[in-house]
Formats: C-alpha cells, structure tokens, sequence
C-alpha cells in the first residue's frame, strides 16, 4: 500500500531560533519552518544591539526593497514567515547602512 507525499513529506517546525554571538549568526544557512505563521526567533547573546537587514535572496541587500529592524542587546527578534516567504539577512552595526559589513545567513524560508 502506497503512501501520500504528504505523509513522506518532512513536517516543518513552528518555530526555529537563530542564536546571534559575536555578531555571527548559529545557524548560518537556511532555517525553514511551516507556512502557516511559522517564526524564527533571532536570540542576541552579545550586549550590543544590532540591526538585522532582511532582504530578498540574489537582491542587493543594499538596495531598495529590503527592511532593517533593531535586534537588543541581550534581546529578541522575532520574524512571522507566510507561505512562499524567503529572507536573507544580515547581522549589522546598528550604524553602518552597508549590509557587507555585516555576518549574513538565511535563507529563512518555508
């Protein structure tokens, strides 16, 4: 007896956290998670704040279209994902406005 693609099919996780120490991302490659509100959880183990760029994969991040938001010291960033959602980021100095300078990873997807 055969078995549907949906029950082979992998089961992703609601939430996944990416742990940010020494402004590197843990993990760095793709974090994915369901389609249906799925987060990731940026935890900041340092006590500096960082901006974390986000931003289409294969985009420039420093061109128009991507988001910057502020991740605390010692805090938490949360990203909600919607079906077909995918985000490179980069972990920056809260005052630098290129995105090289920062640590990146991702895609964050589902």
């Amino acid at each position: 007896m055969g078995t549907s693609a949906t029950t082979e099919a992998k089961a992703l996780p609601q939430f996944s956290t990416i742990t940010i120490t020494d402004q590197r991302p843990e993990p760095r490659g793709k974090v994915e998670v369901t389609p249906n509100a799925g987060r990731i959880l940026f935890q900041n183990n340092d006590p500096v704040e960082y901006r974390i760029r986000f931003y289409k994969p294969d985009a420039d991040p420093n061109a128009g279209g991507s988001i910057d938001l502020l991740l605390p010291a010692k805090g938490f960033l949360t990203l909600l994902i919607r079906k077909d959602d995918a985000f490179s980021y980069s972990v920056m100095d809260p005052h630098s406005e290129n995105a090289m300078t920062g640590k990146g990873g991702g895609p964050a997807t589902n």
